[in-house]
């Protein structure tokens, strides 16, 4: 995600929003200092909430970056490509302002979340068109057909979206069909950190077993947590952060009980925590070309290794967890622009093919999830 907004409240936002009419999106990106050299050092390990400092070895890597091809959502060129690992671009839709990029199975269209512009997009994998769109382009809202800062959203089955609107404290399932709100965690408009309530999340995540995983906790002095929901909307669990994590981004199921997340900070970091909240890998350069600068998402590829988007790096980046180490990457440190391995300005990577094993959120979901009334 591209975390653009001003964190501490809807004012702020409204005010960020503004400055996108006024300004213009370039204004409103704060460019870190750009990394020298090329790809390299090693990540480290922290012992936190007596989590044991050392290899994950669950987490294999591999010397292959990735097969196949990876969307990224290029926010500030306004367009998503797709590329392969010799990085060449094999596809290109145009979208405005594109924060996150999410395949659908079985062919099904890239839902593409714009938090700039209000709206939620379907497109095309095949003629990069927008085939179908919830929101108001300019306008957020929490009446029905709007939205307020939405982040990640998922394609499900049965012509469903799972959309995080973080601006009005929800999570909300939406029919393609009929626009309607099927589904929803949090209530609209209202912040806390009690059960039931949401306060700033930025990604809601469908499960495989029809239960939905929560980041949560964006705003200043609230805790920064994780959290799973049933669809009966139960809260099932959920796990403080540990403090070494300052802006939680994108949690993201890796293994069976195991969870990765980015901080949104520079340096930037990536975790992968358990359920009780020790973190079990880390990867976090405070120098040097292996330093990340607002990582936004981390997402396992089918190898073993980890597609970063690098936000304010101008990359989106392969780190092998075996090694700890940088072994690919898709853009030119440190510089913006839409020329060969260049990047204007990312803010999301997700591999073709998506659902990912163990991350298979579409299977039993429909079934479990109750009507509205």
């Amino acid at each position: 995600m591209g975390h653009y907004r001003i964190r501490g409240g809807r004012m702020a936002v409204a005010a960020v929003l503004l400055g996108v009419a006024v300004l213009g999106w370039q204004h409103l990106v704060a460019r870190g200092p750009a990394a020298p050299g090329a790809l390299a050092p090693t990540g480290h390990h922290h012992q936190t909430n007596a989590s044991p400092p050392h290899h994950y070895r669950g987490l294999v890597g591999s010397r292959t970056p990735f097969s196949g091809s990876i969307y990224i959502a290029d926010e500030r060129g306004n367009r998503i490509i797709k590329v392969n690992a010799q990085k060449q671009v094999l596809w290109t839709a145009h979208v405005p302002l594109p924060d996150d990029v999410n395949p659908t199975p079985n062919g099904g269209p890239l839902i593409v979340n714009s938090d700039a512009t209000q709206v939620v997009y379907a497109v095309s994998p095949t003629t990069g068109q927008i085939v179908w769109t919830y929101g108001h382009t300019g306008h957020y809202g929490s009446q029905p057909g709007y939205l307020y800062i939405p982040e990640d959203s998922y394609g499900m089955p049965g012509q469903r979206v799972l959309i995080t609107d973080p601006g009005n404290e929800r999570a909300i399932m939406v029919s393609r069909t009929t626009g309607k709100i099927l589904w929803q965690y949090g209530h609209t408009g209202v912040e806390s950190t009690q059960p039931g309530y949401l306060y700033w999340t930025n990604n809601a995540v469908p499960l495989a077993d029809g239960n939905v995983l929560i980041t949560d906790g964006a705003a200043p002095g609230q805790p920064q947590q994780v959290l799973e929901v049933n669809p009966q909307g139960q809260l099932v669990w959920h796990v403080t952060l540990p403090s070494v994590i300052t802006y939680p981004s994108d949690a993201m199921p890796v293994g069976p009980g195991l969870y990765a997340l980015a901080d949104y900070a520079n340096p930037g970091g990536l975790y992968v925590i358990n359920r009780q909240g020790q973190i079990v890998w880390s990867y976090k350069v405070t120098s040097g070309s292996g330093m990340l600068n607002h990582a936004s998402s981390i997402n396992r590829l089918p190898n073993g290794n980890f597609l970063v988007s690098d936000d304010q790096n101008n990359r989106v980046v392969v780190i092998d967890p075996a090694l700890d180490r940088i072994v690919w990457q898709y853009g030119t440190t440190g510089v913006s622009g839409s020329g060969p391995d260049q990047l204007v300005g990312n803010t999301d990577a997700k591999a073709v093919g998506e659902p990912l094993p163990p991350y298979v959120p579409w299977e039993g979901y429909l079934s479990r999830v109750p009507k509205k009334s």
